[in-house]
C-alpha cells in the first residue's frame, strides 16, 4: 500500500514538473512574442512630418537646381542681343532709338538675372531649413532610443563597458 502511495506521489511530482515546464515554454514563446512586438515599436521610424519635410526639401533642391540652366539660356539671349545691338550702331542708324533699345533690353536681362537669383536664395534655404529640422529630429529619436535601451541593460554590461564610452555615443 505505500508503495502505490509512493508512486501516485513521484507520479503527482513528475506530472507538476512537466506541467512546470509546459508553463516555462508557453512563457517562453509569450515573452519572445512580446519582444518581437516590443522591436516593432522600438525601430526608428519616420513620422508624417519628417516625410513632409523630406519631400519639401527635395522639391526645394530640385527648384533651386534649376536655376543655373535658366541662368544659362538668359546669359545667351543677353549675348544676342550685344550682337544685334552693335550692327545697328556700326551702320550708324538711329543711334538715340539703338541706345534706349538696348539699356531697354539690359535693363530686362538684368532684373531676370536678380529674380533668378532671389528665388535660388529661397529654394535653397527651405532645402537647408527642412533638411535640417528633419534631421534634428531624427537624431534626438535615435538618441532616446539608444538611452532607453542603455537604461535596460542587464548590471553586468556597465561591469564590462568604460563609462567614457557610453557619453560619447550618446553624443555622437
Amino acid at each position: 500500500m505505500l508503495d502505490k502511495m509512493e508512486k501516485k506521489k513521484e507520479g503527482n511530482k513528475e506530472g507538476r514538473k512537466e506541467g512546470k515546464k509546459e508553463r516555462k515554454k508557453e512563457r517562453k514563446k509569450e515573452r519572445k512574442k512580446e519582444r518581437k512586438k516590443e522591436r516593432k515599436k522600438e525601430r526608428i521610424q519616420m513620422n508624417a512630418l519628417d516625410i513632409i519635410l523630406i519631400i519639401v526639401g527635395s522639391v526645394a533642391a530640385v527648384a533651386a537646381g534649376t536655376g543655373q540652366p535658366i541662368i544659362i539660356i538668359i546669359f545667351g539671349q543677353m549675348t544676342n542681343s550685344f550682337v544685334g545691338t552693335s550692327l545697328n550702331v556700326s551702320t550708324g542708324r538711329n543711334k538715340f532709338l539703338t541706345n534706349v533699345l538696348t539699356l531697354n533690353v539690359f535693363h530686362s536681362h538684368a532684373y531676370y538675372f536678380v529674380g533668378i537669383g532671389f528665388a535660388v536664395l529661397l529654394c535653397s534655404f527651405f532645402e537647408i531649413w527642412t533638411f535640417v529640422i528633419a534631421s534634428e529630429r531624427q537624431t534626438s529619436r535615435i538618441r532616446d532610443k539608444f538611452f532607453f535601451a542603455v537604461l535596460h541593460q542587464e548590471m553586468a554590461w556597465f561591469d564590462t563597458t568604460p563609462i567614457g564610452t557610453l557619453n560619447t555615443r550618446l553624443t555622437e
